[in-house]
Formats: structure tokens, C-alpha cells, sequence
């Protein structure tokens, strides 16, 4: 694979970018510690592995030949992106360390893995995006099954370091926030970049 320098100089620059997945590790590593989040960051994991599977078997073929079929789901997966940004804008993050580690030990570890991992399924354009991007780096002359693993492992691998990343921002910043006021403007400026998220999603097109 000798383009696979270029699959990783790629998916370091992508998976970098500040979407929904990023923005809730900074948010949850500021509210639960980034000991927390990695149970979080193996459900965005295993959501991707869905995409990955998913558009191996052909389904981001049928969302592209299908716009109804992503426009239903396009719009499911904006309406979760908004309901976790409102409640995030709700929910506020608590002032005090008795009551910041109140809420890290009371932490709902299946909740916390099955939100983040319906955060990964949100967007259908991920789908779409595996089905594309893998695509342009397997070649034709070797085994297909091999590389697209070799592929899937490297995206995960880069896609962890940088939720860790920015989890471990997330709790740096909760040693700044030392204010209820701080915090509830952090809280709120996560969950308006969600919603944002929300909207551009809903707005997107296939093309």
C-alpha cells in the first residue's frame, strides 16, 4: 500500500476537524474526566466500525442512489444532535469538587457509550465518506480484505488520539472554570456548537 502515507496525512487533517464527535470529548472530558470519556470514545469507535462494515457491504451506495432514505436519515440524525445540544445548554456544568466528583461517580457507563455511540451513527454522510475515501487507496492488484482493514485500523487508531486529545482539553479547561458562570458558558457554547451542527447537517445534500 503505498499510498497509505497519504491515507494517514489525510485522515490526521479530517479527523482533526471540530464536528459533533470532538466538540462532545470536550464537553464530557470538562464534566467527567477523560477516565470516563475513554468508554465514550470506544462507542464513537465501534459507530464507525458500524460505517466502516456498513459501506464495505454496499449501503453508501444505496444512500447515494436513495435520497429519500438520507434525507430520513439525515434528519434523525440532526434532530439527536439538537435534543444533546439543548440538554447539554440544560444540563449546565456543576460548581464545586464535591459535586464535580459526585457526578463523575455517578457517571452511567452504558449511557455514556451508547450516547456517544449513536453520535457516530448521527451523520450518514460518514457512511458516505468511508464509502468514498477507502475506495481511492485499495488497489485492484491486491487482497481488498487486507487493506481495508489495514485502512479501518489506521483511521481508528489517528480518530482515538485525537478524542483523547481533545478530552484531555476538556479536563484542562475545568481546572479555568472555577465559576458556576464560567462553566455554564462553556456548557452553553458545547451544546449551540452542536445544535449548529444540527442545523448544517439538515442542510446538507449528498452532493
Amino acid at each position: 500500500m503505498p499510498d497509505l502515507w497519504l491515507f494517514i496525512s489525510l485522515t490526521l487533517f479530517l479527523s482533526a476537524s471540530p464536528g459533533p464527535v470532538m466538540l462532545n470529548c470536550l464537553a464530557d472530558g470538562a464534566r467527567y474526566g477523560y477516565r470516563h470519556c475513554t468508554i465514550g470514545m470506544l462507542g464513537v469507535s465501534l459507530g464507525n466500525i458500524c460505517l466502516i462494515i456498513a459501506s464495505a457491504l454496499g449501503l453508501s451506495l444505496l444512500l447515494k442512489q436513495s435520497p429519500l432514505a438520507f434525507t430520513g436519515l439525515k434528519y434523525l440524525g440532526a434532530a439527536y444532535l439538537c435534543y444533546l445540544g439543548i440538554s447539554m445548554i440544560r444540563h449546565g456544568l456543576k460548581t464545586g469538587e464535591d459535586e464535580l466528583q459526585l457526578e463523575q461517580s455517578e457517571v452511567n457507563k452504558n449511557k455514556l457509550f451508547s450516547k456517544w455511540f449513536f453520535i457516530a451513527l448521527s451523520n450518514p454522510k460518514g457512511l458516505i465518506y468511508f464509502g468514498a475515501l477507502f475506495p481511492q487507496f485499495i488497489r485492484a492488484n491486491e487482497p481488498a480484505a487486507i487493506q481495508f482493514f489495514v485502512l479501518a485500523f489506521v483511521f481508528l487508531i489517528i480518530d482515538f488520539m485525537w478524542m483523547s486529545s481533545y478530552a484531555l482539553g476538556g479536563k484542562a479547561l475545568l481546572r479555568i472554570l472555577k465559576s458556576r458562570k464560567a462553566r455554564q458558558v462553556f456548557n452553553s457554547a458545547c451544546g449551540s456548537a452542536l445544535i449548529a451542527a444540527a442545523i448544517a447537517l439538515s442542510l446538507s445534500s449528498l452532493n
